[in-house]
């Protein structure tokens, strides 16, 4: 049996779709147990800066489990694909912040993190085509004529809008 390149490819392709979103799946569900009971912890193979996000993260268990849901969410939409290149950028935002605290902080997941980020940004090479009609269609320019006058009447109000926020 002969195997074409292009069956490789769309091999490669699913996997790294379910590789992403079955992980990202089971990090979301996890999320409400993962940062339950952390008092500060004795164990010294954990950095002070890992002490310190894992209390931050265990205060509330709200905000773990919106990341979660939106691990959850953006896993799901990996699996659709009317909806992959929204999970994509719903992933990325959420991967990005996991990268940056697991970095600040001296998180040993950072490597997973950027594991997955990159297996993000190759599910959204394989979609080079829909990225890049995504990018057009937002960096594209209106043919109609800006008024000068009424952008800087809009400037204007915005100033007051804030000054009036600023008393309340």
């Amino acid at each position: 049996m002969k195997i074409s390149i292009e069956t490789i490819t769309y091999l490669f392709y699913w996997t790294i779709i379910f590789v992403v979103a079955g992980s990202m799946i089971v990090y979301g569900l996890g999320k409400p147990v993962q940062f339950q009971g952390f008092e500060k912890s004795a164990d010294s193979n954990l950095s002070e800066g890992h002490q310190l996000m894992w209390s931050f993260y265990s205060y509330s268990l709200a905000y773990p489990i919106i990341i979660g849901i939106l691990e959850i969410l953006g896993g799901i939409c990996l699996l659709l694909n009317r909806t992959r290149i929204f999970g994509c950028i719903l992933l990325t935002i959420i991967l990005s912040n996991i990268i940056i605290q697991d970095y600040i902080y001296d998180i040993k997941a950072l490597n997973s993190a950027i594991y997955y980020q990159v297996l993000v940004f190759v599910i959204l090479f394989f979609e080079y085509d829909k990225v890049r009609r995504i990018v057009q269609e937002l960096f594209k320019t209106s043919e109609t004529k800006r008024n000068f006058l009424l952008v800087l009447v809009a400037f204007v109000i915005s100033i007051l809008f804030k000054y009036i926020e600023a008393k309340i």
